[in-house]
């Protein structure tokens, strides 16, 4: 079943004018992007820095609004919704960003942030257990709700930022450079977590990353952005054992993978 339907999307930015009697130049982040995501699967999306991953992932998120094209959610179109509408579906979709410690309030406790989607979307009730549970799902203690961000290692505070998100029970998951920060021992363990959660919960992931290795490792499909234009796509094991375009096979070249 196609839990996320992305269809000829495009993202434009107006860049700084260089010139005052002249309008700033367009960038095109994302251009003319299309893919689908299966109930349970992970697609990868790879490509260098500046290749468009984040803006996708934004726009995946409905932070940002495509310029054209349509991304659609259980065949929801979520740039179609209101406010408040899009609210009541937020709890389907959750992100994983980056720098786990950027995304904690270090004045909150762990628990506070985890609980945080919850009130967001009104779903107070049991907020407490849910919080709790979500701990224990992601390898740490219902008592680390009491906790401060900096009284957790990186990989620690990187599996609250994950509670956070399977919080809601979500069937979708964007992880956007979600172990990149992380040193390669606590990448491993990330990654296993991910793929556990996965299995035991049925989430989608859209895994956003530029180490091809761990794309290739966990990803079911895979997706190669190079200036915001894909330019190779399909299973993940083909993609990178028989790739057809240039810049895909020096990526591959670069990560030591050919």
């Amino acid at each position: 079943m196609t839990l996320l339907a992305v269809e000829n999307v495009t993202r434009r930015y107006r860049m700084p004018r260089q010139s005052i009697l002249q309008p700033g130049p367009v960038l095109t982040a994302v251009d003319n992007a299309s893919f689908t995501l299966q109930a349970g699967k992970t697609l990868g999306i790879v490509g260098e820095s500046g290749s468009g991953k984040s803006t996708l992932a934004r726009m995946v998120m409905a932070f940002e609004r495509p310029d054209e094209g349509r991304i659609r959610l259980d065949g929801q179109d979520l740039n179609a919704l209101s406010a408040s509408a899009l609210r009541a579906v937020r709890p389907r979709f959750q992100i994983v960003f980056q720098d786990p410690y950027g995304s904690l309030d270090p004045r909150r406790t762990a628990g506070w942030s985890i609980g945080e989607p919850l009130r967001a979307t009104g779903d107070t009730a049991r907020a407490e257990a849910r919080v709790a549970e979500a701990l224990e799902q992601v390898g740490l203690r219902a008592a680390d709700a009491q906790k401060y961000p900096h009284e957790f290692s990186g990989g620690q505070r990187q599996r609250i930022a994950i509670a956070r998100a399977i919080v809601t029970r979500p069937a979708l998951i964007v992880a956007d450079e979600a172990v990149s920060a992380l040193d390669v021992s606590v990448q491993a363990q990330i990654l296993n977590l991910l793929m556990d959660l996965q299995d035991d919960l049925g989430l989608a992931l859209l895994f956003i990353s530029h180490d091809l290795s761990v794309v290739t490792a966990i990803c079911d499909d895979v997706l190669v952005l190079e200036h915001g234009k894909t330019v190779e796509q399909g299973p993940a094991e083909q993609v990178m054992a028989a790739p057809r375009h240039p810049y895909t096979k020096s990526l591959l070249t670069a990560a030591g993978l050919t």
